[in-house]
């Protein structure tokens, strides 16, 4: 095949994860296309509405890996599927790493690279101030390890093949139906915690944004193979410009106006050491999530920005944020 056709046409897909939160907003770009490009989903079982362009297969990862997924001809295969719930670090490196290493061991000769969807998580605790791909990755937890250990996976295997492999690193996913990051900020809002509101910053990308950014970086696998330029490189993914927690507490807070700000009382630094010193899950659980909400978590994109532009990353976080009060129930505006 020549390196012009390859270039122009449509990438044939393998998705993990297509039922999943951020795989949903993927085929939900798609569907927007007016030529959707084919995709074959592995999925434990088909969702009551298919899409005309999914070819939905049953399967799971590590388990049940069906023969002949990713199919024949597939040119880029989109891992999403992952475990990130459990706390058991051997579950999570069975799902995330060994189940990575197995489903790229299947994977046919045709392939050209992978996306991995990864996280902010692999570079640590702590503060991250426009952190860098290149920065040190230090992941305190078993899922950030796990997740560390999958990307090695991906960038092994494509080193190998000679094609591309995009691991992307987001921080926070919000969106309209988001269930953990902005309903976390919103009891954080609560809490009478002192926390430096002004100078806490995160970066966050809007999960169909997130689906448009994998979408693109699907294109740019071909392009890559068609110029003979793979990359196996780490991305971060969120808006150039962070958000500030002090905003984030103003678009949070009670319509019409932004209202008091409760009194926050109790510095958060004492209560994040003495969490991470208590014994139970629930108590490093919580110091897990302090150490997430009370620092600032945000990354450098321009790597991000050299591969698919800056339209995208250029957008307002507090413009979209805002954007989510039109679907809030009725009676929370009146």
């Amino acid at each position: 095949m020549t390196r012009a056709p390859l270039a122009c046409r449509p990438p044939r897909i393998a998705l993990t994860g297509a039922t999943g939160y951020v795989g949903g907003a993927f085929l939900r770009h798609l569907s927007g296309m007016a030529s959707p490009w084919p995709v074959t989903a592995l999925v434990r079982q088909p969702p009551p509405r298919r899409l005309p362009f999914v070819t939905y297969v049953p399967g799971e990862i590590p388990g049940r890996l069906p023969v002949g997924f990713p199919p024949p001809r597939t040119d880029v295969l989109i891992h999403l599927a992952n475990e990130n719930r459990s706390r058991d670090q051997d579950v999570l490196h069975a799902v995330n790493v060994a189940g990575t290493r197995a489903l790229l061991g299947a994977a046919p000769a045709s392939l050209k690279g992978v996306l991995l969807g990864s996280s902010m998580s692999v570079y640590g605790r702590g503060a991250q101030i426009k952190v860098a791909e290149t920065a040190p990755v230090r992941p305190s937890t078993a899922l950030g390890r796990a997740r560390l250990g999958a990307e090695r996976e991906v960038a092994a295997s494509m080193r190998r093949r000679g094609g591309t492999a995009y691991l992307l690193r987001p921080r926070f996913i919000t969106g309209r139906d988001d269930t953990s990051f902005l309903p976390g900020i919103g009891r954080l809002r609560r809490l009478p915690l002192r926390v430096p509101a002004d100078r806490t910053r995160f970066s966050v990308i809007d999960v169909d944004d997130y689906g448009s950014v994998i979408a693109q970086l699907a294109r740019r696998v071909l392009e890559r193979a068609a110029c003979g330029t793979p990359v196996r490189t780490a991305v971060n993914v969120a808006y150039r410009r962070p958000v500030a927690l002090r905003d984030l507490f103003d678009l949070l807070a009670a319509s019409p106006g932004p209202g008091p700000v409760p009194v926050r009382w109790l510095p958060a630094a004492p209560v994040r050491a003495l969490s991470s010193v208590l014994p139970g899950q629930g108590a490093s659980r919580l110091a897990e999530r302090l150490d997430l909400v009370t620092r600032s978590h945000w990354a450098d994109v321009g790597l991000l920005e050299g591969e698919i532009g800056t339209a995208l990353t250029a957008k307002s976080p507090e413009a979209v944020v805002r954007s989510y009060r039109a679907y809030e129930p009725e009676q929370e505006n009146s």
